[in-house]
């Protein structure tokens, strides 16, 4: 599989990034030389290989969810330096 010019046009465009010809010429070399990679990886026999997906082995702990009593309302709004329609008002942040 090749990669052409305006590919690596695309690909940059997409990425926001700003490619000198230099800099094209060499994003083009080396993108076609990881799919000629990948094309080399496609070919591998993979029928007795079962899919991972990670190789350590670990499995997720989780824990039943149990349904309990919240905390009481009362006591949010005393503890909250500022309160407003039932809600604690915090400092905006952007």
């Amino acid at each position: 599989m090749g990669i052409d010019r305006k590919t690596i046009e695309w690909v940059a465009d997409l990425a926001r990034l700003r490619l000198s010809p230099d800099e094209e010429r060499l994003m083009e070399s080396q993108l076609d030389r990881i799919l000629n990679y990948m094309d080399i990886l496609g070919e591998l026999d993979l029928q007795a290989v079962t899919p991972t997906a990670h190789t350590l082995g670990y499995t997720n702990v989780t824990r039943d969810d149990l349904v309990r009593d919240s905390f009481d309302i009362a006591v949010v709004r005393a503890l909250s330096p500022e309160w407003k329609d039932d809600h604690v008002v915090v400092p905006r942040i952007v």
